[in-house]
């Protein structure tokens, strides 16, 4: 039998001013969630949580055992930090040489000064110049990298690590930048740990624009906007005079039933749609209006 995935529903929820603390509610919500003994997995949320302090929100989530994915804003695309020479680049660790052209690709597509096509392949030449993990995290958070020329498998070619050279003529050749002082840390070791609060604020484990961060940022976003339109199609939860009483307390209450209630309707939904008896399963109804004029 196919597996079939239940319909999003809120678990938890928090009650406060527009804007006030996003971040504060967010961790108080998700630790409810962790209390009850839900697992915890892929994590996305709007730019607006980028901005919070680390020991606000970024390390309270990972602590959760949450894996983060972002979006950014144009003024946070590109570097968005160092370490040992190694570059944060879109939320990801890259070789100190990562070309000009590959660091600014996104916010040159936001710009408009190259095409989607153009974006699309620069962004898929940049994971070769990314920094692989070496092992899992410690019990610390602390990630073990490895440099992309250094390995069994290197994927660019470096003339500092010279055993990268000759193995593949594919790969993209690294042009070294000169520097009075030589070669960054990490390009004069094979591999450099990574403590988990380098770059907690923008780091995460997909690569920003590539298929895997495409899937798992968009669904989530969308499960979410759309549940919110759905609470207020169905049961108005936007409107105050459904809920005419007075104190943050009451107010909570009720709209707790009012989400309780949407999260049963979208149950029930979904079980229609579910064979039984031996009867063919029943195709959810399409929410798109009809076109008046079929043929026009």
């Amino acid at each position: 039998m196919p597996e079939r995935h239940l319909p999003a529903l809120v678990l938890a929820f928090t009650v406060h001013k527009p804007g006030h603390d996003p971040a504060g509610n967010a961790v108080t919500a998700l630790r409810d969630v962790h209390r009850r003994g839900y697992k915890a997995g892929w994590l996305a949320a709007d730019r607006a949580y980028n901005a919070a302090l680390p020991e606000t929100f970024h390390a309270p989530v990972r602590d959760l055992g949450y894996r983060p994915v972002w979006d950014y804003r144009i003024d946070q695309l590109g570097i968005q930090g160092s370490h040992a020479g190694a570059l944060l680049v879109d939320g990801t660790w890259y070789c100190p040489n990562l070309p000009q052209a590959l660091i600014t690709v996104t916010s040159d597509l936001l710009e408009k000064k190259i095409d989607k096509i153009t974006w699309r392949s620069r962004v898929n030449a940049r994971a070769a110049f990314r920094l692989r993990p070496k092992a899992a995290p410690d019990h610390r958070g602390a990630r073990r990298m490895l440099c992309p020329a250094a390995g069994t498998h290197p994927t660019v070619a470096c003339p500092i690590k010279r055993r990268s050279l000759g193995r593949d003529a594919r790969l993209p050749a690294i042009d070294v930048m000169p520097t009075p002082t030589g070669p960054p840390e990490v390009c004069r070791r094979e591999s450099l740990t990574f403590a988990r609060n380098i770059g907690i604020r923008y780091w995460q484990e997909l690569d920003h624009g590539l298929a895997p961060w495409t899937h798992h940022y968009f669904r989530l976003r969308n499960r979410v906007e759309h549940f919110n339109g759905y609470a207020k199609d169905h049961e108005a939860i936007e409107r105050s005079r459904t809920r005419r009483i007075r104190g943050i307390a009451a107010q909570s209450l009720l709209l707790a039933f009012q989400i309780a209630h949407a999260n049963q309707r979208k149950l029930a939904s979904w079980l229609a749609t579910l064979p039984s008896d031996g009867q063919p399963a029943r195709r959810r109804p399409s929410n798109r209006h009809k076109r008046k004029n079929p043929s026009g």
